[in-house]
């Protein structure tokens, strides 16, 4: 029986019309080169690749220097279409693609028409990772992945950070806003200011109703450094309060046992709820490709508060479905220790999923029996896959208790 990875010659021929090609000009020979889940090291002779699938791909690269070291990555991802010629110019002088270099419609009718010769420098698309990387990208949209990327479009796994104060002031003394988002300095309204030293301290402080995160611990011990402008990603906003203003203590409580609240602020800011999905995609592959860590510590988070709340999951029952269905294939693909808490190292995301299984299973929730179903037969992949425990998932772990304090 023939491979599934082989290709008869039909196949071939109707992919190299229908698929798309990426042409990246004058990329140095044994330049570490890949796009979604697989990478070569250029030859002389490299021009680019073909046949690439309509859709979301994540294309990247690493100089390789002399000794063997490998520089840091850098990619960007991009929306092909069918019959799509996209090129890309190599700057020698930075060391990667530039995306300033754009070509002319005549150059690119030239090649277009000279693409039969051009063809023999290009590397097919891995076909056998196709089946794969559309598990793990399918919620990315296009203008999804262009609002979440870097403003300069690039995706860089060593961010170039500099400090809070580096802001420019104009002549009348007021800062100029930073030209991305990052959760920390940026209000509830989604409009940006420039935090001073002032408001870096009170933003370190406001922690209530939530235990500290991984993220949030490491920026209260380093000096104030946020990334260069353009350069990260702009992902959505983590409320900074993860209860409503004015909220009583007893209502502080029921907020940080669910977390409901706090999801719907992160889902005003995307169009439709599935966006979320798709960040949740986007986040998982800037790092597992990308190698972005930042990236990692986002997707954790969203993990983490989808997976706190009940009341939200009979409002957003699709939601949850998409969610989970996401999430398999991306623990099929990171390595258990990825998963533990850095400070406790305790598996966050087991844990997180108890709590998700423990809410969907409430009574309170009164969920259907298919979704129910469909829930412990994932909980049963897991338990195969990684031995992990959720027969008892109605009993507290000891964290999860209330503390009871003698005054």
């Amino acid at each position: 029986m023939r491979n599934k990875t082989e290709m008869d010659q039909d196949e071939a021929r109707r992919l190299l019309v229908e698929g798309a090609t990426l042409l990246v000009l004058d990329v140095p020979e044994g330049t570490n080169f890949g796009i979604d889940l697989k990478s070569w090291e250029t030859g002389e002779r490299f021009r680019g690749i073909k046949m690439i699938p309509p859709g979301i791909h994540f294309i990247y690269h690493s100089a390789i220097g002399r000794h063997g070291d490998t520089a840091p990555r850098i990619g960007f991802m991009e929306c092909f279409k069918k019959g799509d010629i996209i090129v890309k110019k190599w700057d020698s002088n930075s060391g990667e693609i530039d995306h300033s270099k754009t070509v002319t419609e005549e150059e690119l009718q030239r090649i277009r028409a000279n693409l039969c010769n051009i063809d023999r420098f290009l590397g097919p698309y891995p076909y056998e990772i196709w089946d794969k990387w559309k598990l793990l990208s399918d919620k990315i949209t296009e203008p999804l992945a262009k609002q979440l990327m870097p403003a300069s479009g690039v995706i860089r796994s060593a961010l170039e950070l500099v400090s809070l104060n580096e802001v420019k002031t104009d002549p009348d003394g007021s800062k100029d806003p930073p030209s991305e988002s990052t959760p920390e300095t940026d209000s509830p309204s989604g409009k940006h200011s420039c935090p001073t030293s002032e408001d870096v301290g009170s933003y370190k402080r406001r922690r209530h109703g939530r235990p500290l995160t991984v993220e949030e611990i490491e920026e209260d011990l380093l000096p104030g450094l946020k990334p260069a402008p353009g350069t990260a990603l702009r992902l959505t906003n983590f409320p900074k309060l993860y209860y409503p203003p004015g909220s009583t203590p007893a209502e502080i409580t029921l907020h940080s046992m669910d977390s409901s609240y706090a999801l719907k602020t992160v889902l005003d800011q995307h169009e439709r709820p599935d966006n979320l999905v798709g960040e949740l995609q986007f986040t998982f592959l800037c790092f597992l490709v990308g190698q972005s860590l930042e990236a990692f510590e986002h997707w954790k988070r969203l993990v983490d508060l989808l997976c706190n709340c009940e009341k939200a999951i009979r409002e957003h029952h699709e939601l949850y479905e998409n969610f989970m269905w996401s999430l398999e294939p991306q623990l099929w693909e990171v390595q258990e220790d990825f998963l533990a808490d850095i400070v406790t190292n305790n598996n966050a995301i087991y844990r997180a999923l108890r709590r998700l299984f423990r809410n969907i299973q409430s009574p309170d929730n009164n969920l259907e029996g298919r979704f129910k179903t469909r829930t412990a037969r994932f909980a049963e992949r897991l338990t195969e896959k990684f031995s992990w425990d959720f027969d008892d998932i109605d009993e507290e772990e000891e964290d999860e208790k209330p503390v009871i304090v003698d005054l």
